[in-house]
Order: structure tokens, then sequence, then C-alpha cells
């Protein structure tokens, strides 16, 4: 099981805990913080370094992490639901207003519902 070393709030008081990769729903920069807010369907992490440098060495590893926008990571393997008329992946197919979701640029929209149609997944695309 591949991990991620993340802390619990944004100045690491709490420590460090191993985080799965694949628990992973997405990661966004947050600037005011300087910090990479890793988001799960449990919970928020953080972490430090550069968005550039945890998507190219995720995606190393051989998981589907792909720019979503210029300050966003996804884990396409966790899109349940993706609303095209909002540019919204969702990652719970229940209650929508609700869920865990992560707004797409066009750009990475594009390149994720390639990538999801190149695929054989269960993603519903609306």
């Amino acid at each position: 099981m591949d991990v991620i070393t993340v802390t619990r709030d944004e100045e690491g008081s709490t420590g460090l805990l191993p985080l799965p990769l694949q628990d992973i729903t997405y990661m966004e920069y947050q600037k005011s913080i300087n910090r990479i807010i890793i988001h799960t369907l449990d919970g928020i992490y953080y972490t430090v370094g550069t968005l550039k440098y945890w998507a190219c060495t995720i995606a190393s590893t051989g998981y589907d992490f792909v720019l979503a926008d210029r300050n966003t990571v996804i884990n396409i393997s966790k899109i349940k639901y993706i609303d095209s008329a909002f540019k919204t992946a969702y990652f719970e197919e229940r209650d929508l207003k609700n869920a865990e979701k992560c707004y797409l640029s066009v750009k990475g929209y594009e390149k994720i519902v390639t990538l999801i149609r190149s695929s054989v997944s269960r993603v519903i695309l609306n």
C-alpha cells in the first residue's frame, strides 16, 4: 500500500499520519496557508511541497491523478459522477448536494472526460 505522510492540521501540531494514496479524492494548493490540502471522503489533511511535485510523483507511482485546474489534482479512479454543465466531479453517488466534489477547469474537464471515456469506467457523465 502506497502512502503519503500528512497532518490533520495546517501547522502540523497533531503529528504525522500515513494516508493511503487510494483514499485521496483530490489535492489542492491553498496559497493563504502555503500548504497542499488533501481531500478524502473521511476528511481533509495537509502536506507541504508543490502541487506539481505531488502530481508527478503520484502519477509516476501508477495512480490516475491528473490536473483538474491550475491548483487542483484529481484522482480519476475516485470520480463517481461528472456534471458537464457546471464542470464538477463528484466522488459520491448519493445526495449530490452534500457530496464531496471538485470543480474543474474547461481544459481539466475535457482531459478527464477523455480519459474516462477511453477506460472501462462506471462514471456517470451528465
